[in-house]
């Protein structure tokens, strides 16, 4: 991906049904070059747009990440793992953890059973778990609390924008049985509402100029104002509070080492944060957000 592209990556991040003219606006090109753009990245498979559910609305609400120790080769490993439907994000880190997973599940025992389950594996060493109290910033998925009613046509157009987050209200109206109309006011509110975000999912492979690299921060005292502070830098694209080794989980995104480590010392000299560790994640093995509408899922 060129510069351009990361601009209209950026902006898909965002909104991901934001029109060819919208984007053609923002990046300087014709409404034709931006739309070849668009199908070109969307169909190289490095990046995708999809709906994404919030995990209370299908009932996974107990978030938890996981880091895996290993004593054998890390690939092997990660194929087992993410043939695990309570899964969606596995990949493949430097560091004491040559695993970091994401769990979701129906309940804090669920999230137990599932770490259990994971210990037990053949060439596990131990598994470090961090549960989440709070997400405040998710590139990919909706945060917050859900306050509105799903109903069936509801869940029909999820399952639909999870497969094709930029499909056309005409061909949602087919899938659901409403008018255009009526199914752009359903996604209106389905997005005003946390149900659902809609966005760009890059899918990190080695052949993009991003690096994504884990972070997880120690507190000194009752600072509940870090979080807010460190969702709000750009580069920041997911921030948790969380119970366990660290208090604050995230992950940055940079496109050189100078950029990672202006990053770093910046969390670092954030009034309130006593230590920051972090962990490159050398190959995404697994982003999926599709468990629990009975989607397929790609890995």
């Amino acid at each position: 991906m060129d510069e351009i592209d990361e601009r209209i990556v950026a902006l898909l991040e965002v909104d991901g049904r934001l029109s060819h003219l919208d984007i053609a606006r923002e990046v300087g090109l014709s409404r034709s070059a931006a739309a070849a753009r668009i199908h070109r990245l969307l169909s190289s498979g490095e990046v995708e747009v999809r709906g994404v559910v919030h995990p209370a609305v299908i009932g996974r609400g107990a978030l938890a990440h996981v880091g895996i120790a290993l004593d054998g080769p890390a690939l092997d490993l990660a194929a087992q793992v993410a043939r695990r439907e309570d899964i969606p994000f596995l990949s493949v880190a430097t560091g004491q953890y040559g695993l970091v997973a994401e769990v979701r599940a129906g309940s804090a025992h669920d999230v137990d059973r599932a770490v259990a389950e994971l210990r037990a594996l053949e060439g596990v060493v131990s598994v470090d778990t961090l549960t989440y109290v709070e997400v405040v910033r998710d590139v990919i998925g909706p945060v917050g609390d859900v306050h509105t009613h799903v109903d069936g046509t509801d869940l029909a157009l999820l399952k639909a924008l999870q497969a094709d987050g930029r499909a056309s209200y005409v061909d949602l109206a087919g899938a659901v049985g409403l008018s255009a109309a009526g199914v752009r006011r359903r996604i209106i509110r389905l997005i005003e509402s946390q149900v659902v975000r809609i966005g760009a999912v890059v899918r990190h492979a080695g052949r993009d100029r991003q690096t994504a690299l884990g972070f997880g921060v120690r507190l000194g005292g009752d600072h509940p104002e870090v979080a807010q502070l460190l969702a709000a830098m750009p580069a920041v694209i997911f921030v948790a509070r969380t119970l366990g080794r660290f208090d604050i989980l995230g992950t940055i995104r940079a496109f050189t080492a100078r950029q990672l480590i202006e990053l770093l010392d910046t969390i670092r000299s954030t009034p309130g944060v006593r230590a920051v560790d972090s962990w490159a994640h050398l190959q995404v093995v697994k982003e999926t957000y599709a468990s629990g509408l009975d989607l397929p899922e790609r890995e």
